[in-house]
């Protein structure tokens, strides 16, 4: 069975980021196999990572999710603007958590 892979971050105000990366992660295979050049990644998590570590009050999260193939990135990105909470929810079950900030505690509420 074919699937797809993606790159997901959110925060309390939403998605920023939604990246398929099964292409690239086949290719990087191939290209390793090979012994050639493997081409950047097309997300940096590096970069998102340390996003998330410097806005902790918004509640940054990152994950790795794998979807069937006929799932595309259009229509994950469609499901993120209509109900977020249930994407959200769906990742949080059946993904890899890359990066979860430690909640903070409401000082003024």
């Amino acid at each position: 069975m074919k699937e797809r892979k993606f790159i997901v971050s959110w925060d309390c105000l939403g998605f920023e980021c939604i990246v398929d990366c099964t292409s690239w992660e086949r290719n990087s295979l191939l290209n390793s196999i090979a012994g050639k050049e493997l081409k950047p990644a097309p997300v940096n998590l590096h970069a998102m990572t340390m996003r998330a570590r410097y806005n902790p009050q918004r509640s940054p999260e990152i994950w790795s999710f794998t979807t069937v193939d006929s799932i595309t990135e259009i229509e994950l990105k469609e499901i993120a603007k209509v109900d977020p909470q249930q994407l959200v929810n769906l990742i949080r079950e059946r993904g890899n958590c890359l990066y979860n900030s430690p909640k903070q505690k409401a000082i003024i509420e």
